[in-house]
């Protein structure tokens, strides 16, 4: 568990310093090139067993544009990777204090999306929302790029489950956690239905 933590931090580390002045084999080169060459890199090895990459979104907005910030968005031109990478990898777009709505951006660059929230119920509720209707106000090429809604967590799996099991037990109010996060997910979408 903690190795694959600290390999993923390290991976997802290295894109702050993806063409750093220091670095021998990349100073001076684009970032977004040089971005784009990773995912690349990692969409072909997938792609040759039938699998589909799925990234973070982060790297691919315009923080200065948005408005986002430097870990919801990139400062460093790596957005402009967008129109580099392989159309059938899957953006995980993830906005955990607001609904930012930014997955139709990633609809329209020809990409399937799905939005991802993390402990705010309320936001998770309105991505909900927000992704029911984008497929309803779509047309049928846009359409089947909006996926849907997918819960992350930064908490050990078996930690997150019994959070989530306690909490329908004792019928504790819904709170800014993971679980109850979870919960008011899959609430809205059996409502949709």
């Amino acid at each position: 568990m903690h190795l694959n933590l600290i390999f993923f931090m390290a991976a997802w580390m290295k894109f702050f310093f993806i063409g750093d002045d220091k670095c021998k084999r990349c100073a001076g080169k684009s970032k977004a090139e040089l971005f784009a060459g990773e995912v690349k890199a990692l969409h072909d090895h997938l792609a040759k067993n039938n699998r589909t990459l799925w990234i973070w979104g982060d790297r691919l907005i315009d923080g200065k544009t948005t408005g986002l910030g430097m870990w919801e968005a990139s400062y460093d031109n790596t957005y402009l990777a967008i129109d580099m990478i392989p159309k059938d990898v899957v953006i995980c777009d993830w906005h955990y204090e607001r609904a930012d709505k930014i997955a139709p951006y990633f609809a329209i660059k020809g990409f399937k999306v799905i939005t991802c929230p993390w402990r705010d119920p309320s936001t998770a509720v309105s991505q909900v929302n927000d992704m029911a209707n984008f497929r309803k106000e779509s047309t049928p090429e846009m359409r089947e790029r909006f996926l849907g809604v997918m819960e992350t967590t930064w908490f050990r799996t078996d930690s997150f489950l019994k959070g989530y099991y306690e909490s329908l037990q004792n019928q504790t109010p819904i709170s800014n956690t993971p679980w109850d996060c979870f919960r008011a997910m899959s609430d809205r979408i059996n409502k949709l239905d």
